[in-house]
C-alpha cells in the first residue's frame, strides 16, 4: 500500500503543476499521463492516473487567484472572486480558502462516490441491448456541453470521431471498412494514441504558436496563512453544505462536470445569499468556496457515472475511461459485479489524493508560482517527448507516431477554427459501443419497428430515454447562460 500512496503522491504533483499551468488542461494532463503509465502494473497505474486527476482539478485555482487566469475550465469561477480578494491584499486568504474548500468538496464527492455506486451498480446488472445503447448514446450528448457555445461544430468533431472509431475491422461482420485498401488502417487507430495527438501534441503546437506570458506581481505566500482559519470556516459552515451537494449531483450527470458545477453553484449561492461577507465579484468569501467546493464534489459524482454506467462525465472522464480500458478496468453495468474490489481501491485513492493535493498544494504552492515565473518553454520541451514515447509504447509501432503527429496538426486546426477536439475523442470512445449495441439490439429485436417500440416498453429504457432527454435540454441551457 506505501507503493501505491507513492505513486499517488508523485501523481497529485504532476497534476498540481499541470493544472497551475494555463494552457496545459486537466484533460491534456489526462491523455500524457496515460501514455506515461503504459506497460505499468494496473494497480500503480491507477494510483498515478486517480492522483494526477486530483492534483490537476486543484491546480487551477492557485492560476486563477494568483494571475487571474484559470490554469483549468473548472476554476473558472474562482476567478470572480479569488482574484478580487488577491487585489485586496488577502491573496493567502483567498487561496487557504480555495484548497480547504476543495478538500471539503473532494471528500464529500468520494462519500457520495461511495453510497451511490453500489446501489446504481446494482441496478445497471438488468441492464441488456437497448439500455447499453442507450446509456452510450447518453454519453454522445456530452456534445453540447463540449461544444464551447457552437453546437454545430461540436457535432461536426463528433462525427469526425465516430468515423475514426469505426476505421478498421467490422464488429459484426468482420469485413474491413473506411480503410481505402491501406494495410496500415485495417487494424483501426488506437484511440490512445488519438488522444495524445489531440490534447498533448496539439497543446504543443498551439503554445508555440502563441508568445503570451504570465505577468506575476507576488513574490509568494506564507504557508502560515494558507492553513485553515477556523473562525473564518465556522463563519462559513453553511456555505459548505450548500455547496457540496449541488458539485456532487451535477458531476453525476453525464455532460456536465465541475465547470458546470462550479458555475452553477456560484450562482446558487449568490441567488440565497442576502448578506455575504462582500458583494460577490468584489472578493466575497462565498464566492471562492461554491465553485471550489462544488468542482471537487463533482470528481466524485463523475467517477460514479463513470464507473457504473461507463459514461464520461466530461472530456477529463472521457479521456480517463479510455485509460482504464488500456489497463484492463471495464467501467460500466458489470463493474460492481466483476471489479468491485477496483472499486473499493479507486475510492481509497481518491481520498488519499484529496488529502495530498491539499497538504501538497498548502506547501508547494511557492514553487508552483516560481514555475508560473519560468519561459513556458521550459515546460513544453518536456510534452513532446512525452507524446512521442507514449505513443510508440503503446504497440511499438512507428505507425503509431504517425498517426500521432497527424491527429496533432488535425486538432491545432481545429482549435484554431474554433472547432472544439474533446467531441472527437467522445466519438472515437463511444461511437463503436453505440454502433454494436444498436445492431446487437436490432439483431435481437428482428426489425427496427421493433426495436423503437422496445426502448418504450422496456422499463429500465424507458427511464433512461428519459433521462437522456431531460440532460441534453439541461446541457443545452447551460451552455446557452454560458
Amino acid at each position: 500500500m506505501f507503493i501505491l500512496l507513492l505513486y499517488n503522491i508523485v501523481g497529485v504533483i504532476v497534476g498540481l503543476v499541470m493544472g497551475a499551468m494555463p494552457g496545459l488542461t486537466v484533460t491534456m494532463t489526462a491523455a500524457l499521463v496515460v501514455s506515461l503509465t503504459f506497460g505499468w502494473p494496473m494497480v500503480e497505474a491507477l494510483a498515478f492516473i486517480i492522483g494526477a486527476f486530483c492534483g490537476g482539478v486543484l491546480g487551477g485555482a492557485l492560476s486563477a487567484i494568483t494571475i487571474n487566469i484559470p490554469g483549468t475550465a473548472a476554476a473558472v469561477a474562482t476567478t470572480f472572486d479569488g482574484f478580487p480578494l488577491k487585489q485586496r491584499g488577502e491573496a493567502d486568504t483567498a487561496l487557504g480558502l480555495a484548497l480547504f474548500s476543495s478538500l471539503v468538496g473532494g471528500m464529500f464527492g468520494l462519500l457520495f462516490f461511495l453510497i451511490l455506486g453500489p446501489i446504481i451498480g446494482y441496478y445497471a446488472l438488468q441492464f441488456g441491448a437497448q439500455e447499453y445503447f442507450v446509456l452510450t448514446v447518453w454519453g454522445l450528448t456530452l456534445v453540447a456541453v463540449l461544444s464551447k457555445g457552437n453546437f454545430r461544430r461540436g457535432l461536426i468533431s463528433a462525427v469526425i470521431g465516430i468515423f475514426i472509431g469505426m476505421i478498421g475491422m467490422d464488429p459484426i461482420t468482420g469485413l474491413m471498412r473506411f480503410t481505402m485498401n491501406i494495410p496500415l488502417l485495417s487494424g483501426g487507430i488506437h484511440y490512445v494514441v488519438a488522444m495524445i495527438g489531440l490534447f498533448g501534441m496539439k497543446e504543443v503546437f498551439m503554445q508555440l504558436d502563441s508568445r503570451r506570458g504570465f505577468k506575476l506581481d507576488i513574490k509568494g505566500y506564507r504557508i502560515s496563512n494558507l492553513l485553515p482559519k477556523f473562525k473564518l470556516i465556522r463563519s462559513l459552515n453553511i456555505r459548505w453544505l450548500l455547496s457540496a451537494p449541488i458539485g456532487a449531483i451535477i458531476g453525476l450527470l453525464p455532460g456536465t462536470g465541475g465547470d458546470v458545477g462550479a458555475l452553477v453553484s456560484y450562482g446558487f449561492l449568490k441567488n440565497i445569499i442576502k448578506k455575504p461577507s462582500r458583494p460577490f465579484g468584489e472578493g466575497a468569501y462565498e464566492g471562492v468556496i461554491a465553485p471550489e467546493v462544488a468542482n471537487k464534489a463533482a470528481v466524485g459524482g463523475a467517477l460514479t457515472t463513470m464507473l457504473t454506467l461507463g459514461i464520461p462525465g466530461d472530456s477529463v472522464t472521457a479521456v480517463i475511461l479510455g485509460a482504464f480500458y488500456l489497463h484492463g478496468l471495464l467501467p460500466g453495468p458489470t463493474f460492481m459485479l466483476t471489479e468491485k474490489s477496483y472499486f473499493y481501491l479507486i475510492a481509497i485513492l481518491v481520498g488519499a489524493g484529496m488529502i495530498f493535493a491539499y497538504f501538497i498544494g498548502i506547501i508547494g504552492s511557492n514553487a508552483m508560482i516560481k514555475m508560473l515565473d519560468l519561459p513556458k518553454w521550459y515546460l513544453i520541451a518536456f510534452i513532446p517527448v512525452l507524446c512521442i514515447v507514449g505513443s510508440y509504447a503503446l504497440q511499438n509501432k512507428l505507425t503509431d507516431l504517425l498517426f500521432m503527429f497527424i491527429f496533432g496538426i488535425l486538432g491545432y486546426i481545429l482549435e484554431k477554427s474554433e472547432y472544439p477536439v474533446s467531441p472527437i475523442i467522445l466519438g472515437i470512445i463511444l461511437g463503436p459501443m453505440v454502433e454494436l449495441n444498436f445492431r446487437q439490439a436490432l439483431i435481437i429485436t428482428g426489425s427496427f419497428p421493433s426495436l423503437l417500440l422496445s426502448f418504450f416498453t422496456r422499463p429500465l429504457s424507458l427511464i433512461l430515454v428519459i433521462l437522456v432527454a431531460l440532460s441534453f435540454l439541461l446541457q443545452r441551457k447551460v451552455t446557452a447562460l454560458e
